[in-house]
Formats: structure tokens, sequence, C-alpha cells
């Protein structure tokens, strides 16, 4: 199993699980105390007024059906999603062997963004290299067209058996910014290494067409192991791990070796 002794946990989606914990148990009590009352009141009305008790139970009826349904969650809709299909690739991503180190969540310095900063969905250290895995959670059938700005997704809406044509911004995209932002970045620490990306699409109802087009490999969470896996063993230079370290703690900053402007191959052996 691989080292995610790294890996934060998830916030939003652990507090959508306890909203509804603590909701499913307040159904229930209600449930427990209101079929007994609510079958009681009908039968004493029964013997009084048969249609009246039908029309009392049909009314108390609907309440517990509206009473008993599942409530809504402070979590933005949006976001729980996203964590949702991060939780779904870490399931995959665990499946790898204990020489890989998975870290998520990754906030990396970019100067070139207005916030100087951006989040990397996860960073995966390992003999085939370092990863970068862009995680979407979108359901339906994706056909992969590489080097378009979108790429086509059909999905059923609603009751039809028809689909629903629509489209999502190409992944690929964003994935190259973020490999040449962490290329940057670890030049910027004294690592001449390049990243590899891999992009996977977390949601339990998603198809892949054409996947072997993409410019990076494109996967679903049970693909992740064999996906990263493959490929040419890439050896890391001996400061990735400590590196490493600083992206999954607060938000890294060059060290001393690349203020000296000192760079050093992953080849290169340490004096």
């Amino acid at each position: 199993m691989a080292d995610t002794r790294s890996v934060t946990p998830y916030p939003a989606l652990e507090r959508h699980r306890r909203e509804q914990r603590l909701a499913a148990r307040r159904r229930t009590r209600m449930l427990w105390l209101a079929l007994p009352l609510t079958a009681a009141t009908v039968g004493l009305l029964y013997l009084w007024s048969p249609p009246l008790a039908w029309l009392v139970g049909a009314i108390a009826g609907m309440g517990l059906f509206f009473a008993l349904l599942p409530g809504a969650s402070s979590v933005d809709p949006g976001e729980l999603a996203g964590v949702e299909g991060e939780r779904a690739a870490l399931d995959g991503l665990r499946a790898l062997p204990d020489d890989f180190r998975v870290l998520n969540r990754v906030r990396l310095p970019d100067p070139r963004l207005p916030n100087g900063e951006r989040e990397l969905d996860f960073v995966v250290a390992g003999p085939t290299g370092l990863w970068v895995i862009e995680v979407k959670n979108t359901p339906g059938l994706v056909q992969v067209v590489p080097g378009a700005r979108h790429w086509p997704l059909a999905k059923r809406s609603g009751c039809s058996s028809c689909p629903a044509w629509n489209a999502i911004d190409n992944p690929e995209h964003q994935l190259r910014d973020q490999l040449d932002a962490f290329g940057r970045w670890l030049l910027m620490n004294g690592v001449s290494l390049q990243p590899r990306g891999a992009i996977c699409l977390a949601h339990p109802e998603v198809a892949i067409r054409d996947a072997d087009e993409a410019a990076y490999p494109v996967c679903v969470p049970s693909q992740l192991r064999d996906c990263l896996q493959s490929g040419s063993e890439v050896r890391l230079a001996p400061d990735v791990p400590a590196l490493l370290d600083t992206l999954s703690g607060p938000v890294p900053r060059p060290t001393d070796q690349a203020r000296k402007g000192r760079l050093r191959s992953p080849s290169e052996p340490r004096r």
C-alpha cells in the first residue's frame, strides 16, 4: 500500500458526512415517534368517522414522506462533488506499492498567479518519477479530443432515455500549466526534473472514449495503479523527499540552495 502519511483530510466531506449521519439519526427518532402516534390517531378517528380517518392518514403519510427526505448539506454542491472525486482517486492511489508516496491538496507556490500559489489535487512520487494527478468528477460519457478547448460529454437527463449533450473544459490545459509550474518550482529548489501528469475521471458513472488519444494518460480511479507504474524508472534526486515534506506543510519557499542559483540534476552526486 502506498505511503499516505502526508495525506490531509477533507473537512468539507467530513462535515457533509457528519451532517448526514446526524440527519439520519433524527429521521429515525422521528419515525419511531411519529408512526405509533399516527397509527393510534387514525385508529381512534376510524371508530368515529372512517372518511376522516382516511383523510388524516393520507395527510400524515405525506407529512412523514417529506419529513423523512434527506436534508440539504451546508457544503456547497460544487465543492462537495470535487472532494468526493478526490476521495475516490485517493482510494485508487492507495493501491500503489509502498515505494510510492502520495500527497494531496498540494499548495504550490506560483508567482505567476495573483494569489501566489496554485493547488494540485495529487502529487505522487515513486520509481516512475514525480506525478501530478488532476481529478475531475463529472458523470457521463466523455470523449477525449486532444488539443480542443472542450471535451464532448453525453449523459442522461432526468427520466428520459435520450442522452443530453454537453461539454467539459479540456483538463489537459490545466494539467499542462500545473506541470510547468511544478517543474519551475523544482528547478528553483535545485532539482532539474520534469514531472509527469495524468487525468483521473473519478465519478462512478463515467465512461471514457478515445482515452489513448489524449496528451496525458486519462483513467478512472481503479486504473491509477497501472497508469503510474507504467513507463521507465526515474531516479529521483536525494533532495526530492525533503522538498515534498515542505509541500505537505505550510506554503513552501525556495531553499537557500536555490537562492544561490546552483542547480543540480537528479543524476549529479552530492559533494
